[in-house]
C-alpha cells in the first residue's frame, strides 16, 4: 500500500480515483480497515474528505467499471475549471463546450449538496452515539452488528463511531441494561464484544446477560453463553457460566452465586416494564425506587419497622407505583419535592 504521505493533499475526488481506496470499498477487511483508520488518525484533516469519498463510493461503486479513470479525470477537471476558476479566466477561456447559465446553477447546487453530504458522512461514520433514558423510561436499541440492548430507566450507553466499531465491538454503560449479543465470525474465531463499566469490563462472544452498574453496586447475571469479567483495576479475570450471578459492592467482589429463579427473574424483569421484589428490605425498595423514578422514598410510622416488601411496580407509571405501595402497606402516600413519603400508623 501507499505511504500515508502520498495522501496528505488528497480531496474526496482524489480518493474516489485511488486504486487502493477502491479496493478497500469493494473488499474491506481487517488489514485495509486498519490502514485507512491509521491514515485519518495521523492526518486528521483528511477525515471529512475520506468520509465524503466513502459515502459517495458506497452509492457509486457499481458504476466505476463503466468509465475509465482518464474519462473521469477529464470530466472532473473540466467541471472544476469552469466552476472554480477566477471570473476573468472563465470569461477569457474558450472551451469546446461552454456551460450555460442554468448549468452553472445546477453545478453550484451539486457542489453544495456534496458539501452537505460530506458533513453528514463525517457525522455518520466518525461520531460517537450516546443513548440515554430518563426516569421511568425504557429504550430498546439495535446496535450496528444487530445486537439488541434494553436500557433501563436512568441509564446511559455510549457507542463508538461506526468507523471504530469495525475494529472493536465495545460500549460503555452507566446504569442498567440487558444485552443480547450477536456472534460475528472471523477466520480464526469470533469477534469479541466488550461492555465497559466503572467497576469492570464484561467480555463476550455471543450471549445474553444483564449488567447492573450503579453507584451502590455492580451485578452481572448471565442467562446464556459465556462471559469473562475483567477487573478494571487489577485486570484479573473471572469466567461465568449460565445462571451465575456475580456482585461487587464498593471494591469487594462477593462470591459467585447461583441465584434462585425468582431472584434471577427479578434482576431483568424491567425488560417487561416491571420491577420485581421478593421479600426485599425497605432500604432495597427505596434504593431501587430512587434509581428508576428519580425520587426518594421515605417511610414514616412505627408499623414500618422490620417490614419487607414482596410485589411488583410498573417502571413507566410513577402514580400507579405509589398507589401500589400505599395499598401494600395500608398507608397513605404524600408527594413532596424530590421524594414520596409513605405514612402508616
Amino acid at each position: 500500500m501507499k505511504s500515508y504521505a502520498d495522501y496528505t493533499h488528497f480531496e474526496a475526488a482524489d480518493f474516489l480515483q485511488d486504486a487502493e481506496f477502491q479496493a478497500w470499498i469493494r473488499r474491506p477487511g481487517p488489514e485495509r480497515d486498519a490502514y485507512w483508520r491509521g491514515l485519518v488518525r495521523t492526518n486528521t484533516h483528511l477525515k471529512p474528505e475520506l468520509a465524503q469519498a466513502r459515502l459517495l463510493a458506497l452509492g457509486l461503486e457499481s458504476s466505476w467499471t463503466e468509465f475509465s479513470e482518464t474519462y473521469v479525470e477529464e470530466r472532473f477537471q473540466r467541471l472544476r475549471t469552469e466552476t472554480l476558476a477566477p471570473a476573468h479566466r472563465r470569461e477569457s477561456q474558450v472551451l469546446p463546450l461552454r456551460l450555460r447559465p442554468w448549468s452553472r446553477v445546477a453545478v453550484a447546487a451539486c457542489l453544495a449538496l456534496l458539501l452537505v453530504a460530506g458533513g453528514w458522512g463525517y457525522t455518520y461514520f466518525f461520531t460517537e452515539t450516546l443513548a440515554q433514558t430518563t426516569y421511568g423510561q425504557l429504550q430498546t436499541l439495535k446496535l450496528y452488528d444487530g445486537s439488541v440492548v434494553t436500557l433501563n430507566a436512568n441509564s446511559r450507553l455510549r457507542l463508538p463511531s461506526r468507523w471504530d466499531w469495525r475494529q472493536t465491538r465495545q460500549v460503555w454503560l452507566d446504569g442498567e441494561a440487558y444485552f443480547s449479543v450477536t456472534k460475528q465470525p472471523l477466520p480464526t474465531g469470533f469477534r469479541k464484544f466488550t461492555v465497559h463499566t466503572t467497576r469492570l469490563d464484561v467480555e463476550v462472544l455471543g450471549t445474553r446477560f444483564n449488567v447492573y452498574a450503579r453507584p451502590a453496586k455492580t451485578q452481572i447475571l448471565l442467562d446464556e453463553g459465556r462471559v469473562q469479567l475483567r477487573d478494571a483495576t487489577t485486570r484479573r479475570a473471572l469466567t461465568l457460566r449460565p445462571g451465575q450471578l456475580v456482585e461487587y459492592v464498593a471494591a469487594v467482589q462477593l462470591p459467585v452465586q447461583q441465584p434462585a429463579p425468582v431472584v434471577a427473574r427479578g434482576l431483568s424483569a424491567y425488560r417487561q416494564n416491571r420491577l420485581l421484589f421478593d421479600d426485599a428490605p425497605l432500604t432495597e425498595l427505596a434504593r431501587r425506587f430512587e434509581e428508576v423514578y428519580g425520587l426518594g422514598l421515605l417511610f414514616k410510622g412505627k408499623s414500618f419497622e422490620n417490614q419487607r416488601f414482596t410485589g411488583e411496580l410498573p417502571v413507566n407509571n410513577l402514580d400507579k407505583a405509589v398507589l401500589i405501595l400505599a395499598e401494600s402497606f395500608d398507608g397513605q402516600a404524600r408527594l413532596e419535592p424530590q421524594r414520596v413519603v409513605l405514612v402508616a400508623d
